[in-house]
């Protein structure tokens, strides 16, 4: 299966431009079957205003139109949102599989700092989607730096992770060693997309990335610019690895609060 990844660098600037902005967005993407966009992709992530005013229910026609997107590109599509639903607002993801249905919806589960802390509220469960035989598991930036949530959805037989970001500068860490680790450590692919937007409060420092279960790049983009990329996810790769590296019945789970040094 042949996953692609849109680093953006842009956002749409009003609701009624979205589908128009996504469409451009996916001009130059690679031929893939599932193409995954960065964290808020759909309203970016630098303005406070622009996220509130551009919030989108997860079934509204805007929403539709994208997958009508989907449907007419084959290819599915995977982004993220400001999602609305009544009066709570989320920072989301979707999926759409190349029919124009709907796979799933997650909301990030954990917010970084107070920015995200005024604008949204935090979601309650990991959510995850099959396609094409492999079995994606979905986080959305600060996700990623709790090993505990990505560790789940691997034992749930997760191939591949879904992270999409808006990772900024200063974590350079991010892409560079953490991405590769959490690959390593629970065996699967991880798709890291991540925004490229360099200026205003909020830099973010793109380097988006595909990372095989042996922890080795893929395929990865630069720090600044928009930019796309692609690789092949393989089953024979997966299971081989596993194979010889069969940490979920290796794990010893009952042992590991056993002799933890007492709290203060």
């Amino acid at each position: 299966m042949r996953i692609g990844i849109i680093q953006t660098a842009d956002a749409p600037t009003d609701i009624a431009t979205v589908p128009d902005w996504l469409d451009d967005a996916l001009a130059a993407a690679p031929a893939a079957d599932l193409l995954l966009l960065p964290e808020l992709a759909l309203c970016g992530y630098q303005h406070q205003e622009a996220i509130r005013r551009m919030a989108l229910p997860s079934s509204g026609e805007t929403l539709r139109r994208l997958a009508a997107l989907a449907r007419a590109r084959r290819q599915a599509l995977v982004f993220g949102y400001a999602e609305s639903d009544g009066d709570a607002r989320y920072n989301a993801m979707l999926a759409i599989d190349a029919q124009g249905n709907v796979c799933a919806n997650y909301r990030k589960i954990h917010l970084w700092s107070g920015y995200e802390q005024a604008l949204f509220r935090a979601g309650d469960r990991l959510t995850g989607f099959s396609l094409q035989g492999f079995r994606f598991g979905m986080a959305i930036c600060y996700d990623l730096d709790f090993p505990e949530l990505v560790r789940a959805q691997a034992l749930t037989g997760m191939d591949c992770l879904l992270c999409i970001s808006a990772t900024t500068s200063g974590y350079d860490v991010v892409p560079r060693h953490v991405v590769p680790a959490r690959a390593y450590e629970n065996g699967c692919y991880i798709a890291f997309a991540n925004r490229s937007d360099g200026d205003g409060a909020f830099a973010c420092i793109g380097q988006s990335r595909i990372v095989g279960p042996d922890g080795d790049i893929l395929a990865s983009a630069p720090a600044a610019g928009a930019f796309t990329l692609s690789a092949t996810l393989d089953r024979q790769t997966l299971t081989r690895w596993r194979r010889l590296h069969p940490w979920a019945t290796d794990r010893r789970h009952d042992q590991y609060l056993n002799g933890v040094m007492p709290a203060d």
